[in-house]
């Protein structure tokens, strides 16, 4: 295509794909499939990759992520980014309405009320509409400089829209949705690694990761009611700043609300906790200001906290509770990692009595200062895993003691050294035990081995794996296929005084499991390895384009996807015009430009040998995290006992319902909420199996919605905006499984024609 004409086709894909992601993830009312989105933006990629010169800073291609950070810039910032003075009652509340009349002379007032978002909070400056910096509020006059990380949040505008000032600092807070930090925290267990806690840590460790391509691949979100150093932008009342904001593509608070009293604050506080299960975001408050922007400078600030606004977070929105750490034991993951937990004093909490609790990592242990023997608050807050917020070192009696580090592995007694996990919820180094003999590692590797998505070995978990183990009738997963079948019924589980023996039915199931397991496809057998960042979407999508295992380990798609990310790397670090790093000179310039038309070449004949046999949940990460675990030891030794063992698992499409076959060929489903019955990788699996397809977000095309536990609002909105069924589980086993006993598929009324 000549220049002017892929100039104007340009222009008009970054602004079709600009007005679609801002429908997606600021809207909420997507209008194309997933599919044809990714058409215009493969389109665009490739009409900038032949005129890179037409490659603008603000284009959308440019989210990918660049290359590697060194480290974090300072920032300073303008205006200083103050937090919040705290109100925990209505009567704190009548107490700020008092200072700020005061202040202004007892004229009148009016509240601005909205929503304290639990994230991380973050400054994002636009010159003449271009995204230049991002960056952490820091200690509230100097944070980081992430703008690189900032750049692969989506629902953050690079350019602003129309009528963009010529300066403009917004403020606010970077997030991870909720059903976004359930999939991310889903994808590192299935990689062996360690989840999250809470959403808010995930978005804090997210923005501190050194490579933008990690960054993005986490589901960050950005939100922002506040302004700093503005040119050129006037509002004199803040809900017109924050209409303003939203005017020029700027994502801003879905519930808020302006009132004359000071209570009406506190009731319209209320009611947004009473409607938090309808944000995509966690709140632990409410914020409340006065609205007349005007008076703000009359009230002016205290030394950490304005005058113009206060945090409401009335104890009872927290769902905390205060018990004692009686002690601290240390799990070791098939991994190696050591992992401290709390061991409490029963505690009930959000619906269940906690007996422990995560204390993520060591250093986190540190930091907080939690000791032995401290009351510590507990915390839920709609995790999974309850977590030891902070000790009360108010009530400390002197008898705690603070927890000592391993210096040895607990299981095994063997050394342990901090490693650096690649995409590690850890976020960094994390202790971890090196000897791969390791008891506590060969159980954790059985039960990995033995999960239902894995080889659905039922009967070969706990303490069953435990003693397998400790007998050494398996301290290999693979051991699991000569296991003698009378030894494993005879095997005991209790103790010597009082002795209970796995008995015969429960070694015959076993046995039945390991014979149908020899015969799963590929993709089964790749998850079951534990290769790390090889969860089942990566393992299905491998298994579609290789044949075995053999295929797999020597795999020249594997290698091109490591070496075109190589290539990429090139290409960024030697840009000719690179406003970061410009030449030097003219020499420096062409000799720079020599280079990337040479790595822009060799992209093009790897994308072209991809494009061929596509991997689409296939990255380079993954992709060198296969080729490394054939490459070496436990890798080969895995191959030449599966040979030995006459388990020749096969791929090539055999993991899943041929395209257009299949039951539920055509159809389309969203999942949203959790099941009780499956996993969400499991209830995928089971759709993809009948030939179905399964959607992050709901369209015109959607079969139907899929409704678990603490179900999305927004997905369930959609459906019943657009006619789409919504199921329960049961529905879910009877109509779309054909569970029932009838299996009578009249009963199946999804969105357009029945299949």
């Amino acid at each position: 295509m000549e220049r002017e004409a892929a100039r104007r086709r340009i222009e008009t894909l970054r602004a079709q794909i600009e007005r679609h992601d801002r429908l997606y993830y600021i809207e909420a009312r997507p209008e194309i499939s997933d599919a044809a989105y990714d058409r215009l933006f493969d389109e665009l990629v490739a009409l900038e990759r032949e005129h890179p010169d037409l490659c603008a800073p603000d284009s959308p291609t440019q989210r990918v992520g660049g290359a590697p950070l060194p480290g974090f810039a300072p920032v300073r910032h303008a205006e200083p980014m103050l937090s919040l003075e705290k109100a925990k009652n209505v009567q704190e509340l009548r107490l700020f309405d008092a200072r700020v009349r005061k202040a202004l002379d007892g004229a009148s007032v009016r509240y601005a009320v909205e929503p304290k978002v639990d994230g991380v909070s973050i400054s994002v400056r636009y010159e003449d509409g271009l995204l230049t910096r991002g960056a952490t509020r820091g200690d509230g006059a100097t944070g980081d400089d992430i703008t690189a990380n900032l750049r692969t949040v989506r629902n953050l505008p690079l350019r602003l829209g129309p009528g963009a000032p010529p300066l403009l600092e917004a403020r606010g807070e970077a997030y991870m949705d909720l059903e976004g930090f359930a999939r991310l925290n889903e994808r590192l267990r299935a990689a062996g690694e360690n989840p999250f806690p809470n959403p808010r840590n995930a978005t804090a460790g997210s923005l501190k990761q050194l490579d933008p391509a990690v960054v993005a691949r986490r589901p960050l979100r950005a939100l922002f009611y506040a302004v700093g150093e503005c040119r050129g932008f006037e509002a004199p009342r803040h809900d017109a700043c924050i209409d303003a904001l939203a005017r020029l593509g700027l994502p801003v608070p879905q519930l808020r609300w302006v009132v004359d009293r000071v209570e009406a604050a506190a009731e319209r506080a209320e009611e947004m906790k009473a409607r938090a299960a309808d944000l995509p975001y966690g709140i632990d408050g409410a914020v409340i200001k006065v609205n007349d922007r005007g008076a703000w400078p009359r009230l002016g600030a205290r030394a950490r906290h304005p005058s113009y606004a206060i945090a409401y977070k009335p104890p009872a929105w927290l769902t905390r509770a205060t018990t004692r750490l009686r002690a601290v034991t240390v799990q070791v993951g098939r991994t190696g990692a050591l992992t401290p937990v709390a061991e409490l004093d029963p505690v009930f909490i959000d619906g269940s009595t906690v007996r422990r609790a995560t204390l993520h990592n060591f250093e986190e242990l540190a930091r907080k200062d939690i000791r032995v023997g401290d009351a510590v608050e507990i915390e839920k807050a709609g995790m999974v895993i309850p977590s030891v917020v902070r000790p009360r070192p108010e009530q400390r009696s002197g008898a705690e003691r603070p927890v000592a580090v391993p210096e040895a592995c607990p299981t095994c007694g063997g050394p342990v050294a901090r490693r650096r996990l690649a995409d590690a919820a850890a976020n960094g180094a994390v202790l971890c035990c090196d000897n791969l003999q390791c008891p506590a590692q060969r159980q954790r590797r059985l039960e990995y081995f033995a999960q239902r998505a894995a080889l659905d070995l039922e009967g070969i978990g706990g303490i069953v794996a435990d003693r397998l183990v400790e007998t050494g009738l398996a301290t290999d997963p693979l051991d699991l296929f000569e296991l003698d079948e009378e030894a494993l019924a005879t095997l005991n589980l209790g103790t010597t005084e009082q002795p209970r023996v796995f008995g015969a039915k429960n070694a015959a199931r076993v046995m039945a499991a390991l014979e149908r397991a020899r015969r799963f496809p590929l993709d089964r057998w790749l998850y079951a390895l534990g290769i790390p960042g090889v969860g089942q979407a990566v393992a299905r999508s491998v298994a579609a384009v290789h044949a075995d295992l053999d295929a797999v380990a020597d795999s020249p798609l594997l290698r091109a996807l490591v070496e075109r990310e190589a290539a990429r790397e090139r290409l960024r670090a030697v840009n000719p015009r690179s406003r970061l790093r410009p030449p030097a000179d003219e020499t420096e310039r062409a000799e720079r430009t020599a280079e990337a038309e040479r790595q822009t070449a060799r992209i093009a004949e790897l994308e072209a040998e991809l494009a061929a046999a596509p991997m689409p949940e296939v990255g380079p990460v993954a992709a060198r995290a296969i080729l490394d675990f054939f490459g070496g030891a436990a890798g080969q030794r895995a191959q030449r006992r599966l040979a030995a063992l006459g388990i020749r698992p096969r791929g090539g499409g055999a993991a899943a319902a041929a395209p257009g076959s299949g039951r539920l060929a055509g159809r389309t489903f969203v999942l949203t909420g959790t099941l009780s019955g499956f996993t969400r990788a499991e209830a995928t699996e089971r759709i993809r199996a009948l030939g179905g397809a399964v959607a992050g977000s709901v369209s015109r095309k959607t079969a139907a919605v899929i409704r678990g536990e603490s179900p999305g609002a927004t997905k369930l909105r959609e459906a019943e905006a657009l006619g789409i069924p919504v199921l329960d589980e049961a529905d879910f086993r009877r109509q779309i499984l054909g569970e029932s006993a009838t299996n009578d598929q009249r009963e199946l009324k999804l969105n357009g024609e029945n299949p």
